[in-house]
């Protein structure tokens, strides 16, 4: 997808710039990262201070430990997998019943009022479907969805960051929407949508 390499590029970019020692390049990666990142850790149920805080030491390991990155290519999937990490370990501290690997509630969030429809009740009855749609899917169905459709990112990214082979992770994106055609023949059309969505948190 166009958007997708389109943000590629400008993490490699931006992270290749950091390695040259461009210093502003660094603070620009964490401007352009950071929303994406916010909105990840919130569709995961964890509470505001705690994923700025996640955001903020994910950075400072970056910024002093460049090397973890071993592929500029990979530095979204990187950044991705590191914050699923950190809200897997945070649960696991606090004690929670279930760990995300286990079926730890995935919320996905999105926004509609944004999108270009001047009939407000058609916009209200697209989001009833979404969520309609979104709510017959498994919490990891609904991450794979999330990362698919909403952040436009391909199965090699994904992979890392759900700790999956690719086969796996085109297996769950098949499966979820087996389950939301089986459910809603038009199903591929509020996905289509659901691209234009601005994230929402």
């Amino acid at each position: 997808m166009s958007n997708d390499i389109h943000n590629m590029n400008e993490y490699s970019a931006l992270w290749f710039a950091y390695l040259e020692g461009d210093k502003k390049a660094f603070s620009s990666l964490y401007r352009l990262s950071y929303k994406s990142l916010y909105s990840y850790g919130i569709s995961f149920g964890i509470e505001d201070q705690q994923i700025r805080d996640t955001i903020q030491e994910l950075f400072l390991k970056l910024y002093s430990g460049p090397k973890l990155v071993k592929d500029p290519a990979t530095l979204r999937a990187y950044l991705y997998a590191s914050m699923r990490n950190s809200f897997i370990n945070y649960q696991k501290i606090q004690q929670r019943q279930l760990c995300l690997e286990q079926g730890e509630e995935f919320h996905l969030k999105y926004s509609i009022n944004n999108v270009a429809m001047e009939d407000k009740e058609e916009q209200e009855a697209i989001k009833i479907k979404l969520d309609s749609l979104l709510k017959l899917l498994t919490p990891r169905q609904k991450e794979i969805i999330y990362l698919r459709f909403l952040h436009q990112m391909e199965y090699e990214e994904i992979s890392r960051i759900m700790n999956l082979s690719d086969q796996a992770a085109r297996n769950l994106i098949h499966r979820a929407m087996k389950k939301m055609r089986d459910n809603d023949s038009n199903y591929m059309s509020l996905l289509s949508i659901m691209v234009l969505l601005p994230i929402d948190f």
